[in-house]
């Protein structure tokens, strides 16, 4: 089963989710729209060629356009690994493994991944949850927008509040796992049910 926010398939004894969408937290000021992953790479793409010129000898090579073809090959450089590393997509995935009754938990990490492995019997129920983020400083709020919009730059939405819908492991120790957080916007779709009955809780 495959969805715009996650993934879902069953391999033998083991079934598998995998999704994009894991955290409940309030969104960046900075609006989605503009500052997408390629314009956040081409940012630090041009400002490592900056610090190249400016800390190498480029500025002494002759001709000129030895220097450009250094730099845009920099530049290239830069933003690929900037796109696959840094700014990349990130995903969680959650195997259930009938075979050892164990829940694996993958999280992303910018070096490394975080891995977790949790034993059928600790796992006390798979419940739906809800978060909510609601403004505090409205008037700080308002005053920035009314700033912002002088300059042309309006920040819409920064006094939303952010309901999201989560899906949490909750241990035996009472802690819980969030594996999906989707923001409340219509009927959102969540394979509670087929986890459920795969886990039997």
């Amino acid at each position: 089963m495959v969805t715009e926010n996650y993934q879902l398939k069953t391999e033998n004894n083991r079934l598998i989710f995998r999704t994009s969408s894991f955290k409940a937290e309030k969104s960046s000021v900075l609006h989605p729209g503009v500052y997408t992953r390629e314009f956040s790479s081409t940012l630090l793409a041009s400002a490592v060629c900056v610090l190249a010129y400016m800390s190498t000898g480029l500025p002494g090579i002759k001709p000129a356009i030895v220097r450009y073809v250094i730099l845009i090959f920099i530049f290239v450089v830069a933003f690929l690994a900037a796109i696959k590393c840094i700014f990349k997509e990130r995903y969680l995935e959650v195997d259930f493994d009938r075979s050892d009754k164990s829940v694996t938990i993958v999280r992303p990490g910018i070096i490394r991944k975080k891995i977790e492995k949790i034993h059928f019997d600790d796992i006390k129920s798979l419940d739906l949850g809800t978060r909510k983020f609601v403004p505090e400083n409205i008037d700080g709020i308002k005053f920035v927008q009314k700033i912002s919009a002088q300059h042309g730059s309006a920040m819409p939405g920064l006094s939303d509040t952010e309901e999201f819908i989560t899906l949490s492991l909750n241990l035996k120790d009472g802690s819980e796992r969030i594996i999906y957080a989707e923001k409340i916007d219509g009927e959102p779709g969540i394979p509670v049910n087929e986890i459920r009955s795969f886990l039997n809780v």
